[in-house]
């Protein structure tokens, strides 16, 4: 056949060929149900999330898997509810069907005695981090440090009940130290500076105990007729390390109106992954200045910094999900 009449084959071949491949991963629920997942274009990774929940030496895990975002990386975080002690661990790959579900895996937590860093360790799940019953905790592995986390929602947001969880323990979370963290009128983000030794905080981590650092930030949460309507939408004084003013627009959900956010911010939430998964946004648009109310709805939205510098990989993310999320068994938290 002559080059004029491989031309017609080519092109049917061309026109039967998708113009992109996406990644594939293994998308499993918690109840087992597995199945091939071709990730959305922007999904580059697949990972495994696992809660795993020992008491007495039994185990209870539950595991998920799915496509994930590129800037996801490996990171861990256990704590004491009780008599248990509650790890999540997420991990990601790169090629096709790389979180294919291994039979025979390996306990999630340490048996040997091997000791690593010792860690204070409470959960807001039994009162204990509010009552300051912290307990010891033996981390997992060498590479994970000492935290604490808080998020705090208000009740009226969206119709919501109001929650707001603490939780220390050890991690090993990519980014720390920080602080890092958010807040508006309505919620509060925060990671407390990971240590190299095991930590004892005097208190329960509260907004109200960080001092105003002279910002002020326009704060609203939802969308332009309802959460962020100009009658919702006022000044807060900002507090602590979250010396930016942070503007995020988005969606929360197919077919849903766009969604925005503003409040005061440190600099690692300029980037998009955290507003995304702290608010369930959809390809977020986030900027970030330091003026006095800079982040005004009718600001010029180009004389922000829009998407700040980064400062490395996004390390909320896990942390953030498991502590806003429903309850398992009875007072354990699994991610959404």
């Amino acid at each position: 056949m002559g080059v004029p009449g491989m031309l017609p084959l080519l092109l049917l071949v061309q026109a039967c060929i998708p113009a992109t491949w996406g990644l594939r991963c293994m998308r499993c629920e918690r109840t087992g149900n597995c199945q091939v997942r071709e990730c959305a274009p922007g999904q580059d990774l697949c990972r495994t999330t696992i809660l795993s929940i020992w008491e007495e030496g039994a185990e209870l895990e539950v595991v998920e898997t799915d496509c994930a975002h590129p800037e996801k990386t490996n990171r861990t975080m256990s704590y004491r509810i009780g008599m248990q002690v509650i790890t999540l661990t997420e991990a990601v790959c790169g090629f096709d069907l790389c979180n294919r579900p291994s039979p025979g895996r390996a306990p999630a937590f340490p048996r040997s005695r091997s000791r690593y860093l010792e860690c204070v360790s409470c959960a807001s799940s039994d009162l204990s981090c509010e009552r300051g019953r912290d307990k010891s905790l033996q981390c997992r592995s060498p590479s994970e440090q000492c935290l604490e986390v808080v998020t705090h929602r208000d009740r009226d947001l969206a119709g919501s009940p109001g929650d707001e969880r603490h939780s220390r323990g050890c991690g090993h979370l990519p980014g720390c130290p920080g602080p890092t963290g958010f807040h508006s009128n309505h919620t509060f983000h925060f990671l407390r500076e990971c240590g190299s030794s095991s930590l004892v905080f005097p208190q329960v981590m509260e907004l109200e105990n960080l001092p105003p650092n002279g910002l002020q930030c326009y704060s609203c949460q939802g969308n332009s007729t309802h959460g962020c309507s100009p009658e919702e939408t006022s000044l807060t004084a900002c507090r602590g390390p979250m010396n930016q003013c942070l503007e995020a627009t988005g969606t929360d959900g197919p077919g849903h109106p766009g969604y925005t956010v503003r409040g005061c911010a440190t600099a690692s939430w300029c980037q998009g992954l955290h507003v995304a998964e702290a608010f369930k946004l959809t390809d977020p648009n986030v900027s970030c200045c330091t003026g006095n109310g800079c982040n005004h709805p009718n600001r010029d939205v180009q004389s922000r910094r829009g998407g700040a510098p980064r400062p490395g990989p996004a390390h909320l993310s896990l942390t953030i999900t498991l502590l806003m999320t429903a309850r398992l068994w009875g007072g354990m938290l699994l991610w959404t």
